[in-house]
């Protein structure tokens, strides 16, 4: 089965503003790569469903569709009058900017044909497709016979050729239901408990000590030189922001903007190697360390071989990863007598909370974090989730981001993702990373000294599988200054 195209926040608030009345809620209805591309299915799945976006992801690289504001219908080819309907070109390689094309014939705004996809317009300005479309591999594109012919919407016939280049080959025809979303609620109670109510410096010293003073299982007594540190690992798609997490905890300690990991907007993963991190306060590195691994992709995958080294602490500092390869016992990067501190002690599965919740990835990259999940669920790794990009969920979080666990939207998008990925709620942590601030941010940092504060609690519960080995010869103190580190 194919992976449909997601539909990202920034284009959610562009499309937004075409239609007007405020921030709205998109469900997925149908998608051609992933349901088939027949006229019978989507009929099925989008007809009497109100409001809808369709869009097209030609293989040029460019997304353009349609909005309709009435439903779709099995017609017989009969015109439907829709006056807010509208055709757009959302973004691309053209280097046409996005643009909205308005109705001029409301009256032939859709066509209800019941042997067609979506179709706007009497000329048709955009047929999607006709009829049912066989792909010959999984590999190879969509064959649309669309049509796109000008004449009821604002769009010329050099317009239709600049975006689809002549060609009307897509990877996806995708659909969603669009709906009005209801003025955010703010819960009187916060849904998830803070050390203090207030989110202020007293807070902020409190969590910092805290981090700075921990050394693993230091409640149950264990000596501070039995076990130097323990691993973070952070593991996700390509673009969920696990670098950018690292670089917003050692701005902090740091008390300015940091930008030691590699992070930006990539189709592929920045990420090319094994890196791991440790994060100096007051001129010593603090006992935990971040692992930062390549993104997950629909290209390349990271090896699961390569993931389960990377688990037992066999996998050294800076090993870089290769396609459909993985490391083997011969490399100078493999480490064949590893520790207990060099396991990996708490995986982050690092996801864009901005996704949908019921698929907040590819179909590709889900099935590879699936298999990783049941690895780390027999060697008894514990697992969380940093749900990022919290705060283009909520304009009103965003603003204050403070009131995250007041946030009712927020609350339900946690449940959601922790059932599409198998694990409780309370395992889910929201996360804003530093992103467009150039100076650091007091409740940014509350949250990232929150959140790793949860991960170092999670490593703890993993030592305490151990805890009646640690008096033995097995485990011999080893605290000293690490080389394997960035």
């Amino acid at each position: 089965m194919a992976s449909f195209k997601q539909l990202y926040e920034q284009d959610k608030e562009k499309i937004n503003k075409w239609i007007g009345g405020g921030k709205k809620r998109y469900t997925l209805l149908y998608s051609a790569a992933n349901n088939g591309c027949d006229p019978t299915t989507f009929h099925t799945n989008c007809d009497n469903k109100g409001p809808t976006v369709t869009l097209v992801y030609n293989v040029n690289g460019n997304v353009y569709g349609g909005y309709a504001r009435v439903s779709w219908m099995s017609g017989s080819g009969e015109s439907v009058y829709d006056g807010d309907a509208f055709l757009f070109f959302l973004k691309g390689k053209s280097g046409q900017k996005p643009c909205k094309f308005t109705i001029k014939a409301p009256e032939y705004a859709l066509t209800m044909n019941k042997d067609c996809g979506p179709t706007f317009g009497k000329g048709p300005d955009l047929l999607t497709f006709q009829n049912a479309i066989t792909k010959v591999t999984d590999s190879l594109p969509l064959p649309l016979n669309s049509v796109m012919s000008p004449g009821t919407y604002q769009i010329s016939a050099d317009t239709v050729t600049e975006i689809t280049g002549g060609k009307f080959d897509a990877e996806d025809v995708v659909v969603y239901a669009v709906e009005d979303v209801a003025q955010e609620i703010y819960l009187p109670t916060p849904w998830r408990e803070m050390d203090l109510p207030t989110w202020n410096s007293e807070l902020l010293n409190l969590l910092k000590k805290e981090i700075e003073e921990y050394w693993p299982l230091r409640e149950m007594g264990v000596s501070e030189d039995v076990i130097p540190y323990v691993n973070i690992l952070l593991l996700g798609p390509v673009g969920a922001g696990k670098s950018s997490f690292f670089n917003t905890l050692n701005s902090l300690f740091r008390e300015r903007l940091s930008i030691q990991a590699r992070a930006g907007s990539s189709d592929t993963s920045l990420t090319k190697s094994f890196n791991v991190y440790s994060i100096i306060s007051n001129r010593r590195p603090l006992r935990f360390r971040i692992c930062d691994c390549r993104g997950f992709e629909d290209a390349h995958g990271v090896d699961l071989f390569d993931i389960e080294a990377i688990l037992d602490g066999n996998i050294k500092n800076k090993y870089t990863f290769v396609d459909k390869s993985h490391i083997t016992k011969e490399s100078p990067f493999y480490r064949r007598d590893p520790k207990m501190h060099d396991r990996v002690h708490c995986v982050a599965i690092v996801v864009d909370a901005n996704n949908d919740p019921d698929y907040p990835m590819t179909e590709h990259v889900q099935e590879q974090i699936k298999k990783t999940q049941e690895l780390m669920n027999q060697k008894g790794v514990p697992q969380l989730i940093l749900m990022n990009k919290i705060d283009g969920l909520s304009e009103s979080v965003r603003g204050d981001l403070s009131r995250i666990f007041h946030s009712q939207e927020v609350k339900e998008r946690v449940e959601k993702l922790a059932h599409s990925l198998r694990l409780p709620p309370y395992t889910v942590l929201p996360m804003k990373n530093i992103d467009t601030e150039q100076r650091i941010n007091i409740n940014v940092n509350i949250l990232a000294l929150y959140n790793l504060r949860q991960m170092l609690r999670a490593a703890d519960d993993y030592l305490l599988n151990y805890l009646d080995e640690f008096s033995g010869d097995k485990f011999e103190p080893t605290y000293e200054k690490s080389s394997d580190t960035i």
